[in-house]
């Protein structure tokens, strides 16, 4: 299964919500400890489905640009997408998801009192 916050596999963390009568109860895994603790905060918050980037996402989004040119440029910037290898999209898609992720988690406050 995947990770309910960043979509990489699932690496035995996990959530369960309370039992309640009329309601199946949710399951989520998650990649790790800090991705568990963001989906916490969220749940907490009332948060569910995010439909609109948070100010933190979209921080983020913005922070994966200097990575994303720097990529693009060692392979080549007159070179169109259309031609990229299956290896450097591949590569494309790691580098702007883990810079993406990264920053999210930079960005999140640790204030969990535990």
């Amino acid at each position: 299964m995947l990770c309910a916050v960043c979509g990489r596999e699932g690496r035995g963390f996990c959530w369960v919500s309370p039992p309640r009568s009329e309601v199946k109860r949710q399951f989520k895994r998650f990649c790790s400890m800090q991705c568990q603790s963001l989906y916490a905060k969220r749940f907490k918050a009332g948060g569910g489905v995010v439909i609109d980037p948070t100010h933190n996402e979209k921080a983020a989004m913005e922070a994966v640009l200097p990575q994303l040119g720097e990529y693009v440029a060692s392979i080549g910037m007159d070179k169109p997408l259309s031609v990229y290898s299956r290896a450097e999209i591949l590569q494309l898609v790691d580098v702007v998801l883990t810079a993406y992720f990264d920053n999210l988690r930079d960005l999140t406050p640790e204030d969990v009192p535990f």
